[in-house]
């Protein structure tokens, strides 16, 4: 390999890199739902997600918690976690690791359809 294809390959690298350390965001609105409702990110992606609205919201990925266990699904092997309250303005982000489909939802909310999907690909 040359310098000039070395130095190619470095860039992308690092361009690659920087793209996968900005998260995807997603809002929890003050209409009771996540927008966007579904997102789809690589392995080692993070996604962010803010409350917009004045009152609380969560992001939960534990069946235990909700009130119907089919609406929270993981991967197989993948432990429950949740985001805990998230009042007005507040943020929270999860790296996800696992391949597969992460179905949640907003535990106050979650009777009124406030359901949302990340969908983590495979590099």
């Amino acid at each position: 390999m040359n310098r000039i294809q070395f130095a190619l390959a470095a860039a992308a690298v690092l361009v690659a890199t920087a793209a996968q350390a900005q998260p995807v965001r997603v809002k929890a609105t003050l209409g009771r739902n996540f927008d966007p409702k579904e997102v789809t990110i690589p392995v080692g992606g993070v996604v962010e997600w803010k409350n917009t609205a004045f009152f609380t919201h969560t992001v939960t990925f534990d069946p235990s918690k909700a009130e119907d266990p089919s609406h929270v699904q993981l991967p197989p092997g993948v432990a429950p976690f949740d985001s805990g309250k998230l009042g007005g303005g507040k943020t929270w982000s999860h790296t996800f690791t696992v391949p597969g489909r992460y179905q949640y939802v907003c535990l106050p909310h979650e009777e009124h359809g406030m359901l949302g999907v990340v969908n983590v690909t495979a590099r």
